[in-house]
């Protein structure tokens, strides 16, 4: 493989890193806000409309499965590029 080739799997990797990171953060705050909502229905169920809240649970632990999918893909691609990487050396 070429010096440039090599250098274009490296800036693939770097994005895929990046990307990684950006979803972790926004795996994390997902968690914050899933708690925060189990903590309110917790505290306040009997004041609020119970299929409005659980309808925005449930949409919070979607997002929450969608980014742990994305996240997983993320990774996938992170390893077979530094398996690819490893070969181009």
């Amino acid at each position: 493989m070429t010096s440039t080739n090599s250098e274009d799997l490296a800036l693939q990797y770097a994005q895929l890193v990046q990307q990684e990171e950006d979803y972790v953060d926004q795996l994390v705050t997902c968690n914050k806000l899933i708690l925060d909502a189990m903590d309110i229905i917790a505290k306040q169920a009997g004041v609020l409309e119970m299929d409005t809240v659980k309808q925005a649970a449930y949409h919070l632990h979607s997002m929450e499965q969608d980014l742990n999918r994305k996240l997983f893909e993320v990774r996938l691609e992170k390893s077979i590029l530094a398996n690819q990487m490893s070969h181009s050396t």
